[in-house]
């Protein structure tokens, strides 16, 4: 129970305080420059205090009209102040025994004053707010370490865990004296100050201080809550600090104070700033790896086939589709054999339900490098505390040999499955690329393990290989935006008529013997059979020296393939994300950028008379200048009526619209009236990471907010509208 609410906190918190977090977080960043760069333009600080009546002859000097904000002292003999001239604040330097002003030293000094502005009240003197958000992230802070123990794995939530260790110290010591300033717990204990008897004129409280404090020396001044002056300095021999106003002059411990010194990062000059800098950085990456692993849920279909009364289960694992045709051919084929047969994802399955079924047939894929596909990850680590005693189950693993983990995702199901105390009823196959015939023959030791014959079902089609020519080639982003990313839009032909659907994959092997690399096709074979069209982003890697490097396959397509060129790659099919069986169906498609690529050919398809239902686009990306990709298209067809609604978001542009998820909430009450009433299908493809849980967090608030429901509801419902195949999701991690 303990351990649950601390988890509740350390999410929630995070998520609900998530932009004030950052704002303090990335602020006090910046604010981490001042003293490196102050230290980097400033000569050798002075070793002793500079006697009184000195100093004064020098402010009669430099500072005639009483503006000077601050002190301090370099040697040789070298003053430097800081004035505030129009609202601007300005470094000076000057040379003390003469007065003479040697340069300006431009270290931001009113940049910083307004980021410190913004840091500490948000520029609106919502010290408060601050002051909260500070209690709440360091509670959040403490609660980490508390949820788990640092073992290195090379994971995303691994890494966060080993970080949040490592960095535990120096982010707590940077946070933890935040609150103690914000409670004035280890801080001098200052006298109030009425700010309305206006400023305090530097020259004229170091004579208060002489006056009424033995003031003999000054080491630094500063002008604090604009009616009072700081003071550090001696009197009688010893290190003294006063704080004057107009009414008092009050002695107090060293100010700043050691707490404000090591918040601010300045008890030792620029490495303390770069210390700090460290610190800001580990919770920015500990709460953008937090954000993102905790976001990583499975979003794949949910679906269930079969008998009310089945005791034999057919479960897929499925990451592009394959296993899920798979195991819905074996379902239909047992079930003519006359079994009692229920087909489902392991994703909508816990693993309690298994005891339930005399036999179990499991047929999984493997996705990434080795791992479990992304909708069965669940009732994988569901499975660590599982009994399953009496489950007899048999494996059918999809892999391709050129990988280095084989098969994995197949054998690390089969293992757990193990583990929960779950027994093999037949061996486990290997399938290594093309499925069929390992198919149809595991299908017939299936048969016979069940007792029955199995119906005569044709196994689905397969991958397809294709030789295809670079008709054109065209570069969708703008080149000379740094912020865009490089994507080209690859228009192919075949010299085959060929059948394919849009949604459908093109597997892309950069080289002989690698495995290919799946690209979502944006055109129809029922518009043009011998015409593909891609949409691909160029990608980054490193390779086996660290060294940076284009994606192999997206290198190959956007920088090693010229037009004329020929490209051997395979064809897949992918029904779960082609458009509507129903083309009558009205359809929401989501988009953000290269996750637009399908749906080219959706609308392709609606432009041709083959589709005649609405047509709803959500496409969103940067700048509508950079990267609206196909945008010209697409306004075509909205003017043509293709389109029936095109709503864009570019998230840097200052009147972009946010992200598409904004644009969804922003037009919620149309949204819930095309799903709700009118049976709509919503396809969204894009980054799992971002598009993914975005699309479902704002369909959870439509859902709230139009049709009433609760939270826990709204989730439900998801669901089955996932089941049903009117949620589909193409994400990629």
């Amino acid at each position: 129970m303990i351990k649950k609410i601390l988890v509740w906190s350390h999410r929630w918190l995070t998520l609900l305080l998530l932009p004030l977090f950052a704002l303090i977080i990335v602020t006090g960043a910046i604010l981490s420059f001042a003293p490196m760069i102050k230290d980097a333009s400033s000569g050798p600080e002075a070793q002793e205090p500079v006697e009184v009546e000195r100093l004064l002859q020098v402010l009669a000097r430099v500072d005639p009209q009483a503006r000077s904000r601050a002190l301090e002292f370099e040697e040789p003999g070298i003053a430097l102040v800081e004035f505030s001239r129009q609202g601007q604040r300005e470094w000076h330097a000057f040379q003390m025994e003469t007065g003479q002003r040697l340069e300006e030293r431009a270290i931001g000094a009113d940049f910083f004053h307004t980021v410190q502005h913004l840091h500490k009240h948000l520029l609106l003197d919502l010290d408060i707010v601050v002051d909260i958000a500070t209690y709440l992230m360091v509670l959040v802070i403490i609660v980490g370490p508390l949820l788990s123990w640092p073992r290195l794995r090379h994971t995303l939530v691994g890494w966060h865990t080993v970080l949040g260790w490592v960095g535990f110290p120096l982010v707590l010591m940077v946070s933890a004296t935040g609150v103690m300033m914000a409670l004035s717990l280890g801080t001098p204990q200052f006298p109030a100050v009425d700010r309305d008897q206006g400023h305090m004129p530097m020259a004229q409280a170091i004579e208060r201080a002489v006056q009424e404090g033995g003031l003999t020396h000054v080491r630094d001044a500063r002008r604090m809550q604009t009616a009072a002056v700081a003071i550090n300095g001696q009197a009688g021999g010893e290190a003294v600090a006063f704080v004057v106003t107009r009414d008092h002059v009050t002695q107090v411990g060293r100010y700043p104070g050691l707490v404000t010194e090591l918040h601010e990062g300045t008890w030792a000059g620029g490495w303390s700033g770069a210390l700090n800098l460290l610190a800001s950085a580990l919770l920015m990456v500990l709460m953008l790896t937090g954000l993102v692993s905790w976001g990583r849920r499975g979003l794949q279909s949910r679906r269930r086939t079969g008998d009310a009364d089945a005791d034999i289960l057919v479960a897929w694992a499925s990451q592009t589709g394959t296993a899920a045709r798979l195991a819905q051919a074996t379902t239909e084929a047992l079930r003519d054999g006359g079994a009692r047969v229920m087909g489902a994802s392991l994703a909508g399955l816990d693993a309690s339900e298994l005891k339930a079924f005399r036999r179990v047939y499991l047929i999984a894929s493997t996705a990434g490098d080795g791992q479990v596909p992304e909708p069965a990850r669940s009732f994988l680590k569901a499975l660590e505390g599982a009994n399953l005693k009496g489950v007899r189950f048999a494996v059918l693993a999809l892999g391709d040999s050129s990988y280095t983990h084989f098969c994995a995702g197949g054998l690390t199901l089969r293992d757990a499955l193990r583990q929960a105390g779950a027994e093999e009823c037949l061996p486990l196959v290997r399938v290594d690329r093309e499925p069929a015939e390992p198919w149809t023959r595991w299908l017939q030791d299936v048969g016979e393990d069940v007792g029955v014959t199995p119906g005569a079902v044709e196994a689905p089609r397969g991958d397809q290989p294709v030789t295809l020519t670079l008709k054109r080639r065209q570069q969708l982003n703008d080149p000379d935006d740094p912020v865009t990313h490089e994507v080209w839009s690859l228009d192919w032909r075949s010299a085959e008529p060929l059948t394919f659907r849009p949604g459908d994959l093109l597997l892309v092997a950069p080289g002989e013997g690698e495995p290919g690399r799946p690209y979502s096709i944006g055109s129809s074979s029922e518009v043009d059979p011998r015409r593909l069209l891609l949409t691909v982003a160029l990608t980054t890697r490193q390779d086996a020296k660290g060294n940076d490097c284009w994606g192999k396959a997206s290198g190959l397509l956007c920088r090693g393939l010229k037009e004329g060129d020929t490209l051997d790659a395979t064809l897949r099919p992918h029904p779960d994300f082609n458009p509507p069986e129903d083309p009558a169906r009205p359809m929401i498609m989501i988009a953000a950028g290269c996750g637009i690529a399908p749906f080219v050919g959706f609308l392709e398809e609606q432009a041709q008379g083959l589709r005649s239902g609405p047509a709803w686009l959500i496409f969103g990306n940067r700048k509508r200048a950079g990267d609206y990709f196909h945008g010209e298209q697409l306004e075509r067809w909205r003017a043509a009526g293709v389109l029936t609604r095109l709503d864009t978001a570019f998230s840097r542009d200052p009147d972009g619209g946010g992200y598409v998820q904004d644009r969804m909430r922003a037009e919620a009450r149309t949204l819930w009236e095309w799903l709700h009433a009118r049976n709509a299908v919503l396809y969204a493809c894009g980054n799992a990471k971002t598009l993914g849980e975005g699309v479902r967090t704002a369909l959870s608030e439509v859902l709230m907010e139009q049709g009433g429901l609760a939270p826990e509801e709204a989730q439900a419902r998801l669901r089955q509208w996932e089941t049903e195949g009117r949620l589909r999701l193409d994400l990629i991690d």
